[in-house]
């Protein structure tokens, strides 16, 4: 046989000597194989990692939570025994809660910590009787005496919180151990210095939450409130109240004190926060045909609004057939005793308009004409007990042609902005010292009202708009551009809400102070979740116990805004014509 014969394939011209060395493939194989033998053991060590860091957090502040929940602090103040327990995640800021609703402080500062006072075995009518007819001397007393204790109670609190998180630190240590004995694993020689390390870790981390909540502590956290349950639903109607005591009812009786003592401990940071109240503006928005007229009359008759501004949305399809005798009888009670101002929404279409500007004591800013192909708006402004108020309506119709009529916002955000633009041409073509100052531009919606203040800027004091059927965020009020309200639906989205099958969104409404030198000082937004607007009467509207714990007053202090010195306001100045703005 030729030598040839046998030689191998390493011998082959071709071959890869590397790729055949057979230390080479046992290298290869033995990483491969090593990275396949330590995945598990990898695996488990991040998640026995996991899991201690898990204890380590949850534990620690689920002892916290639980001692403050489990070991409130006990007091007595002005003879009124009460409790004070602290939350941690859940509920947090600052809670007054009774039988009869609470009073609920939300902005107290950055930390999810909660504190919430709870009165516990109280005698409301000796309660009544203590506080006799000097509610506010009453008010000033319980003030003065829980002031007395809040070193105490503070104190209470933040050892609790302590203890709950060295309690939880120490359970995720035993845990650890027993987890570390029963995988037969040795004990650490520096067991005691690790731990006392994880402690002072645990201590730094508690100083720094305490510095941030001392940082993010908000001094004017009582610039923002809210009211619920019966406290809430007496609060929209405090006239009703004297007609409770002609009952002679115990419970009548009662609740007139216990809503007075509310009143006077509200009044006292009123008189810290808000000077002398000239006058009432009530704002409602997107009624769309509902029957809740007669709610907001017994509202500004009982809470002396002086003023109501509508952003629209009266209809649905914005025929003039739709605005039933019912409807136009309840609207006209209401402008009988209370000027309203108006403008269209997108509902509305120029009949709405023309049938709105018939009704006595109704003001319609600008106006609303169909062009065949769309529809044209102006701005108009009126003089209103010493305000400037300034509004547009919406150029879109329901059934409109082509962006017109359309739901896309895409679509109608571009035509509402031109809307805008073109209304106030004749104002920004000014130079910007010639141009009006505005205490309130209304809208129908955000984007008309976002546009008119990038043309006007700071001319502009207030926006308020509508549409979409919800308040916006409390944070959200007042900003560095100023004040900006979207009010709910006051009519719970009626007919509209019907129509698109949608849940139907609380009865919402502002109301909001403005003082002598036309400072706006106060918003309170009122929810009503309960009402069913088409099966409530007059007398069912008047009745603050019909609305049962689902209503909710929001009350927001407003800083002082930029306006001239000598300016007043009062309903003795009266409300003049309108004019094109």
């Amino acid at each position: 046989m030729q030598p040839s014969e046998h030689r191998n394939d390493d011998e082959r011209p071709d071959a890869d000597p590397e790729a055949a060395r057979p230390d080479t493939l046992v290298r290869g194989d033995s990483r491969a194989a090593r990275l396949a033998r330590r995945a598990p053991a990898v695996l488990a060590a991040l998640f026995a990692g996991l899991v201690r860091w898990t204890l380590r957090l949850v534990l620690p502040f689920a002892g916290a939570a639980a001692l403050l929940h489990s070991f409130p602090y006990h007091a007595t103040v002005q003879g009124v025994p009460f409790r004070v327990e602290g939350s941690l995640l859940t509920r947090p800021g600052l809670s007054a809660e009774t039988t009869l609703g609470s009073w609920v402080f939300p902005d107290l500062s950055g930390l999810p910590f909660g504190v919430h006072i709870t009165p516990e075995d109280i005698d409301v009518l000796e309660l009544a009787r203590a506080a006799g007819e000097d509610r506010a001397g009453f008010a000033q007393r319980l003030q003065a005496d829980a002031a007395e204790q809040l070193p105490r109670i503070a104190a209470w609190l933040v050892a609790e919180v302590v203890l709950g998180l060295a309690l939880g630190l120490l359970a995720a240590a035993a845990i650890n151990m027993s987890m570390r004995y029963l995988r037969r694993r040795p004990r650490r020689p520096d067991e005691l210095r690790h731990r006392v390390r994880q402690l002072g870790a645990a201590g730094a981390v508690v100083v720094v939450v305490a510095v941030y909540g001392w940082v993010t502590y908000n001094p004017d956290w009582a610039r923002q409130s809210r009211l619920t349950g019966t406290l809430a639903a007496a609060q929209l109607f405090p006239g009703q109240l004297a007609d409770y005591y002609t009952q002679q009812s115990k419970v009548f009786d009662v609740l007139g004190s216990i809503v007075g003592l509310q009143a006077s401990l509200q009044q006292q940071i009123d008189d810290d926060r808000a000077a002398g109240t000239a006058l009432q503006i009530m704002f409602i928005s997107d009624m769309h045909l509902a029957a809740n007229y007669p709610l907001v009359q017994a509202y500004a008759d009982s809470y002396d609004v002086d003023l109501i501004v509508n952003t629209g949305d009266e209809s649905e399809f914005g025929t003039s057939i739709e605005l039933t005798s019912t409807y136009l009888d309840a609207l006209r009670a209401v402008t009988a005793d209370t000027p309203m101002l108006w403008i269209a929404g997108n509902h509305d279409s120029p009949d709405t308009v023309d049938v709105m500007r018939s009704i006595p004591g109704v003001t319609v800013l600008g106006d609303k004409r169909s062009t065949g192909d769309g529809f044209e708006v102006t701005a108009g402004v009126v003089q209103a007990y010493g305000l400037t108020i300034a509004g547009v309506s919406d150029p879109r119709t329901y059934g409109g042609p082509g962006a017109y009529g359309s739901d896309d916002g895409s679509v109608t955000g571009p035509l509402q902005r031109s809307a805008t633009d073109d209304a106030l041409a004749d104002v920004t073509d000014e130079d910007e010292e010639d141009r009006p100052f505005l205490d309130i531009f209304a809208a129908h919606g955000s984007v008309m009202a976002g546009e008119a203040r990038e043309l006007l800027g700071d001319r502009i004091r207030q926006t308020n708009a509508g549409h979409v059927h919800r308040q916006n965020d409390p944070a959200d009020v007042q900003g560095d551009a100023g004040i900006d309200l979207v009010e709910g639906s006051t009519g719970a989205g009626g007919l509209d809400n019907i129509a698109r099958g949608s849940a139907r969104p609380p009865v919402a409404f502002s109301i909001e102070s403005v003082a002598d030198d036309c400072q706006f000082t106060r918003v309170i937004r009122f929810q009503i979740r309960s009402i069913r607007p088409e099966e409530t009467s007059p007398a069912e509207a008047a009745d603050p116990q019909a609305f049962g714990s689902d209503v909710t007053a929001s009350t927001i202090y407003l800083r002082p805004q930029e306006i001239a010195e000598d300016r007043s306001c009062g309903t003795e100045l009266g409300i003049g014509e309108a004019e094109p703005l």
